[in-house]
């Protein structure tokens, strides 16, 4: 079974501000997924639109195991959670941290996350998301890698994260 979900493409349908469904494919790790279509989502009140590009590597959303019963990592809420990593990884100056935290909250919102569900993640992120924050500017500053090149984007079920990020950053060794 899980095979097949690996294989297949998830898309997941996403509230009014989206422009599109989120497609994207799961890493063989299964913790991983890969967007294979540009995820793009305008916040209502500031206007302000972002596209989470193709390739663009994410958890989904990051619950911890113990409370996946009531918040898996995917549900209304996925689009949102992606574009909420997206903002997290890139650190945009026209979007800083409580800006990203804002979004999410809005975003659920209107992808019609209930209200209890919309303010536990909330809180959880709000109160717990400054170690992510950093972690994420250290790790990019690092030469972490959040995207997957167009060139590597054919990945078979199979196929880690960890096995995925060795292939391209063996390719860009190559390359110089």
């Amino acid at each position: 079974m899980r095979s097949l979900i690996a294989i297949s493409i998830a898309i997941l349908l996403s509230g009014c501000a989206f422009r599109a469904p989120m497609v994207a494919s799961m890493t063989g790790d299964g913790k991983y997924w890969v967007l294979k279509e540009p995820l793009e989502y305008e916040q209502p009140e500031t206007k302000q639109r972002f596209v989470v590009p193709r390739g663009f590597v994410t958890d989904l959303a990051s619950v911890p195991r113990v409370f996946w019963s009531a918040f898996p990592p995917c549900g209304r809420y996925t689009p949102a959670a992606v574009v909420h990593d997206y903002l997290y990884w890139e650190h945009l100056p026209s979007c800083d941290r409580k800006c990203a935290d804002r979004l999410l909250f809005v975003a659920m919102k209107e992808s019609k996350v209930g209200r209890f569900s919309r303010w536990a993640i909330y809180v959880g992120v709000h109160r717990a998301g400054q170690s992510s924050w950093d972690n994420n500017a250290a790790e990019k500053a690092a030469g972490g890698l959040r995207y997957v090149p167009e060139e590597f984007l054919n990945f078979g079920p199979k196929d880690t994260w960890e096995q995925i990020e060795r292939r391209i950053r063996s390719a860009k060794s190559a390359a110089r």
